[in-house]
């Protein structure tokens, strides 16, 4: 999962860079909208946990016909999704556009690239959900070449739609969705492929076409707290992007530059915690819980090191990786001060994220998701809006609000965790 959320991650970086071509009111449209779209992707994710969570116990159980029906029934829930989350973000589009600050030029490119992103939305959705059953199953490699698959034709793809190329006219940000919606079409394919011909532990019969609507109930009561959590999440970054984007369509760019910049550096952190994770549940299953708690600090520790090399990295050299993607002088400043102010907070992320998947290896997913939604509605939200509008520090405030939860962060999974009490925990 974490390898691939880096290869989404990086796929959104050269993105970024080809729209940076197109100008600032490009850049500031697609980060809008990108943003809308990962709302919608927590949804599909949500869904993903619930249909994982079936399949991998009837494949637990040696039902074989049970996982598969269960596969089914959450492909039908995807497919139904699909339809409702289009409909609406069409409906939706304008007035999310312009609640965001997208002003009269950023306005339209929004809505050619949302209007595209809404009539495809079924393949990231249904990528999304079949991905996590495949996993479910055991077969995350099949997963994460579906993964390879749908980001390599999104990243061959992109600069032809977006810029042109021989008979192909330039299609601007329209090109950009489209070339994300073809390359999850593809990924979509491979994995339809793969399961109505058998080539995976679990497959589906197209004879199954009559929804089990007790079961659809069981996957949707199963997804809906991760989907909450993830929903919340994804809803607190409109919330920034709002508040961003009252500063102007370059504000916007720069933020979005710079966002996905930090987003890169911090995912060797999640690999990191992935490992931690392991750690802190081999050695409490070993009845060895100090050395659970040793290994995830070591880890921790190892994690805020890389973190504080890299913030030292991106503070010296954010002008020159801003410009990569957008030259414009203003853009610049932005992104650089939006670096500069964040990436040290981060070593402090980098610590808390370790943690987290600590606790998560112990059976103990309470503390990380209380955290989490602490630290981003009840800290980072209220100062970015205090910040920047009371205190009248404009676009900095918000840098300052994030940094200052993103610390909060850190020091509350360390003292929660340094009380121990996951240590008592049965699963």
């Amino acid at each position: 999962m974490i390898l691939e959320t880096g290869i989404l991650n990086i796929a959104q970086v050269l993105d970024t860079y080809w729209v940076g071509q197109l100008g600032s009111a490009a850049l500031a449209a697609v980060t809008i909208s990108i943003t809308i779209r990962w709302v919608l992707n927590s949804l599909a994710n949500g869904l993903g946990i619930g249909g994982m969570a079936v399949v991998a116990r009837r494949i637990g159980a040696k039902e074989q016909a049970a996982a598969e029906h269960a596969a089914w029934q959450t492909i039908l829930l995807g497919v139904f999704m699909s339809l409702v989350l289009s409909i609406t973000g069409m409906v939706l589009a304008r007035p999310l556009l312009i609640l965001l600050g997208a002003d009269a030029e950023v306005l339209p490119l929004g809505l050619a690239y949302l209007r595209i992103s809404f009539a495809g939305i079924f393949t990231l959705i249904l990528v999304f959900a079949i991905n996590a059953m495949l996993r479910g199953a055991g077969e995350a490699g099949i997963a994460m070449r579906v993964l390879f698959l749908a980001t390599a034709v999104t990243v061959v793809l992109e600069p032809i739609l977006i810029l042109g190329w021989g008979p192909v006219p330039a299609l601007g940000v329209s090109g950009s969705a489209l070339a994300f919606i073809l390359g999850f079409g593809a990924g979509l394919v491979m994995q339809l492929v793969v399961l109505l011909s058998g080539r995976a532990r679990i497959r589906i019969n197209l004879r199954d076409l009559k929804p089990d609507f007790p079961l659809m109930g069981r996957i949707i009561r199963i997804s809906l707290p991760s989907t909450i959590q993830m929903t919340l999440r994804s809803s607190s970054r409109l919330i920034i992007l709002a508040l961003v984007g009252v500063y102007g369509t370059f504000a916007v760019a720069g933020y979005g530059v710079a966002n996905r910049l930090l987003l890169i550096a911090l995912i060797p952190c999640f690999g990191m915690g992935n490992a931690a994770g392991t750690l802190v549940g081999q050695n409490l299953g070993a009845r060895q819980p100090e050395r659970a708690e040793k290994s995830a600090w070591w880890v921790s520790g190892y994690s805020a090191i890389y973190m504080a090399v890299v913030a030292l990295l991106l503070s010296i050299f954010a002008p020159s990786l801003i410009a990569l993607f957008d030259p414009t002088p203003e853009v610049v400043a932005i992104g650089t001060e939006c670096v500069r102010i964040v990436a040290w907070s981060m070593i402090a992320t980098a610590g808390g994220v370790v943690l987290a998947r600590g606790f998560d290896g112990a059976g103990n997913t309470v503390p990380a998701m209380t955290i989490n939604l602490l630290t981003l509605w009840a800290m980072e939200l209220p100062l970015a809006f205090g910040l920047s509008r009371w205190l009248g520090l404009g676009a900095t405030g918000v840098w300052w609000g994030r940094a200052i939860a993103n610390l909060a962060n850190g020091l509350l999974f360390a003292i929660w965790f340094r009380r121990g009490k996951w240590k008592e925990r049965e699963v």
